[in-house]
Order: C-alpha cells, then structure tokens, then sequence
C-alpha cells in the first residue's frame, strides 16, 4: 500500500527496490546564431535495488562508520546511526547499471546511448531551430522541453529541459547547501544529521529573494549547481518545490564507494572542478548574463572569482552568504575578488540586503 512505501520525507521508496531510472532536469540553448541550431542537453541514472548491500543491516551502520571514519567519537556515531533516516540512506544502496542500453525520445528523434560504468548517461543532441519550435508548441508549459527515456525493460520515464531563452537575459546559477538551504557542511556531525535525520530546512528568506528575481525579471533561468551527491536528487527537488524556490535545472555530484566521507566528497578538488565545468558550460556556451550565489562554506568565493575573471562582462553580479560570521571585508574574499571590480561582488548574511534590481552594481547597492 502506498502509505507502507512512502517514508515521512514523502520518498518513494519502490524506486529503489528494482530497476529504475533517475531524469535530471537539464538545459537546452541556442547556439550564437539566432537562427541556428539547439543544444540539448539529457542527463539520467539508471539503477537497481542492491541484492549486495543489505541497508537495513550491517551495510548502512558500516557505511555511517565510514563517513565518519576518525571524525566523530563512537558516542556520535551510536547517535547518528541510531536516528537515521533510512529510507534517505536507500538511493546510496543500490545497483548502479552499467552498460545498458538507453532510447531516448526527443520529438521525432530517437537516440540510442549507453550507461558509464557509474549507471550514469548524459548526451548533448541537437535541434534545428524549427524542430525546437514544433516541440515547443506541444508544451503547456512554455519554458520546457519534454523527452522520454526507455530502458531495457521498456520502463518509460519522461524528462524536462529547461530552455535558456530568449538568447540575451539573466539567468541564475545558485549554490544549495548553506547558500539556500541549512546543511552546516563545516560542522561534520551537523552536517551528516541535516543530509541524513532532519528535515531539509531553507534558508530564511533566500526563496523571496529568488521570487523577486523571477517577477522582475520575466526570463530569468534558474540552475542549482551543488557537490552535493545526485542520490539525494529526488529530496532536494521536493526541497525546492515544497519551498516555493523558482524551479530549474539540477547539477549535482554522483557519490561513489570509494569515497571515504561524505565531508571529504563535498570539501574535494573534484567538487570545486565540477563547479567550474560546468559554469565554464553555462558561460561558454550562451550569450547570456550570469549571476552567480554561494556562501563562504566552501569554496564558491574562489571559484566564482576565478570564472568572472575569466568571463569578466558575462558575470552580472556575486553574492556570497557569509556563514562563518566573518566580516564582509574579510581578506579571504578580496583575494578571491582580486581584480574584480568591487561594485560587482557583494557578501550579506541577511538576504535582505541583496538588490532586487539587478541592473545595478550590488556594491554600489550596498554601499
């Protein structure tokens, strides 16, 4: 019965007791030519119910030990095992499905791709611009692109896109944990109990914020780039839903074994590389103006310095919620903003202070 297969965090368990596939809303843009062809971008995971790791047992206390391996005292660990959430723990025992064959569907194309060996696909295909309109056309909603992918057991699951359009406008590329929802990923112990016990908790006023930005400005794009683990994909879209966060597209991280922690995946080179990928993405492949928000948690300051520098008239504006208490002068963020100019970058703990009006420099807004 369904209220036996849905957990308190309302997620479906079943999807994790057989062969399923996992569709991350993605993205679709237009080349630099206005009439030239569409990039579209499908990205899925494909999986099963483990017969291995039995997480009800032994597997799942040991995977919490792991985590927490020579960073909590053995009390914390009893605790933490003692009040997880196991229906949150199942997306990480699993199957991945390596090599299998995929069909997707896009309008009248059909594209045949294969799992990687982390039961992962992901495919940019192409549009021309008047196959673009016609699927448009079909939509109810006019800012989404729907395909459909197939697996090897024809189970059929269908997948949105998210269009960056008109060409020119503003779009955001927002952080998630500690920049619009609490995790504490400095605090290891909270960091575990907010990912694995409690409810997913906002940010307060970070979601009002966001829905000024999006009345204002009628076009804008939103895009949640986080290190977190895409096991936790389904919660943390309920997370944006439930709190009325603008919805977007979703790039987040797929967390493997032979990853000692959770706190060592997120504080990793690999996380930092993964955000500048795919802003160099973003930046690289649109004409659009970005504005970029993070927090002093980790490493957004520099990565975000780092890309502006790079693309210094794409970049629109930086928000950094200081989470640490530091100043807003802190020597850590002028050399991270070193050569950017100061108007351009701005640090809050309050989201209040962040301009509405995104056609002005925040530092000047700020004063």
């Amino acid at each position: 019965m369904k209220e036996n297969t849905v957990g308190k965090f309302h997620l479906d368990i079943r999807h994790f007791d057989r062969e399923e596939m996992l569709l991350f809303p993605d993205v679709a843009f237009q080349s630099t030519d206005s009439n030239g062809p569409w990039t579209v971008v499908v990205h899925g995971w494909r999986y099963e119910g483990s017969k291995h790791k039995d997480w009800l047992g032994f597997s799942a206390s040991r995977w919490v030990e792991r985590l927490a391996h020579e960073l909590l005292s053995p009390s914390e660990v009893t605790y933490l095992n003692g009040s997880l959430n196991r229906d949150r723990l199942r997306p990480f025992f699993v199957d991945d499905e390596s090599g299998e064959l995929v069909l997707i569907k896009l309008g009248d194309q059909v594209h045949r791709l294969k799992t990687d060996r982390y039961g992962q696909f992901y495919q940019e295909l192409t549009l021309t611009n008047d196959q673009k309109k016609q699927l448009k056309e079909r939509q109810t909603q006019t800012n989404l692109l729907t395909y459909e992918a197939v697996g090897d057991n024809n189970d059929l699951v269908k997948g949105l896109i998210h269009l960056i359009e008109p060409r020119e406008g503003i779009s955001v590329i927002s952080d998630i944990d500690d920049t619009i929802k609490i995790s504490e990923v400095l605090d290891k112990v909270r960091l575990l109990a907010n990912t694995f016990i409690h409810p997913f908790k906002p940010v307060p006023g970070m979601a009002d914020l966001y829905q000024k930005w999006q009345s204002t400005y009628k076009d804008c794009t939103f895009h949640y780039l986080s290190g977190m683990p895409d096991q936790l994909y389904t919660l943390t879209q309920e997370f944006i839903l439930t709190n009325q966060f603008p919805d977007g597209s979703f790039h987040m991280r797929h967390f493997g074994w032979a990853v000692s922690s959770l706190f060592n995946f997120l504080h990793s080179e690999s996380t930092k590389n993964h955000k500048l990928s795919y802003l160099r993405f973003f930046l690289g492949n649109t004409i659009r103006d970005y504005v970029l928000v993070g927090d002093s948690g980790e490493k957004d300051p520099e990565i975000y310095g780092i890309i502006t520098r790079e693309y210094p008239n794409r970049v629109r504006a930086i928000f950094i919620r200081a989470i640490k208490g530091e100043s807003f002068d802190d020597q850590r963020f002028l050399t991270a903003f070193d050569g950017i100019p100061r108007e351009k970058w701005q640090i809050f703990d309050d989201p209040k202070q962040v301009p509405i009006d995104l056609s002005k420099s925040p530092g000047a807004i700020a004063g």
